[in-house]
């Protein structure tokens, strides 16, 4: 006895048949079942002709007989509905696998275009620093041309603001580096 394929499984295998990266489910969809050499009309008349012969010795006779269901037995039954689970559970997976595959190709392209992205602002922002340093070292070199006691007493209080809280005690102060902390200019 041969289960037909149903239309939504049909859908899945032409929808399946349509997208490339569907190629599982396509194979999954062209299951091969056993061909129907007679069908339920042609049961029913073997059924009836059969029962016409014994009919008669019980004083009826038999007009048709009409297949209103057919009904398997529990472990047949449970075959089938088993069957039928495995077969919507490949395709399942199948969809599952290949909407896996997409999210890993999304993915990985969102990821180079955010790491270009990200190479390009930070090329962009280290232009934009390089620049303004530029810009502000030869601002500073106009503005200590200028007045160059004014620019060593400057650059002397920067350095002190960033070598002095390292010492922990100082041998002596003699040096050259200390005139205007210690106010010897005239040495």
């Amino acid at each position: 006895m041969q289960i037909k394929r149903s239309n939504a499984l049909a859908s899945v295998a032409g929808s399946a048949e349509s997208s490339q990266g569907l190629s599982n489910i396509s194979t999954l969809a062209e299951i091969k079942y056993e061909k129907i050499d007679t069908g339920r009309r042609a049961l029913s008349l073997l059924m009836r002709d059969e029962a016409r012969t014994i009919m008669p010795q019980y004083g009826m006779e038999l007009i048709d007989v009409i297949i209103r269901q057919i009904k398997y037995s529990d472990d047949l039954t449970q075959s089938v509905y088993d069957r039928m689970i495995k077969e919507q559970n490949q395709i399942a997976q199948a969809f599952r696998s290949d909407g896996e595959g997409e999210k890993a190709k999304w993915l990985g392209q969102t990821t180079r275009e955010l790491k270009q992205i990200q190479s390009d602002a930070e090329r962009k922002a280290k232009e934009i620093k390089a620049k303004a340093d530029a810009e502000a070292l030869a601002i500073s070199n106009r503005a200590y041309s200028q007045d160059l006691d004014f620019a060593d007493y400057w650059m002397a209080l920067e350095e002190y603001k960033t070598i002095l809280p390292k010492f922990d005690k100082t041998m002596t102060t003699d040096s050259d580096f200390y005139k205007y902390l210690y106010n010897r200019r005239g040495r």
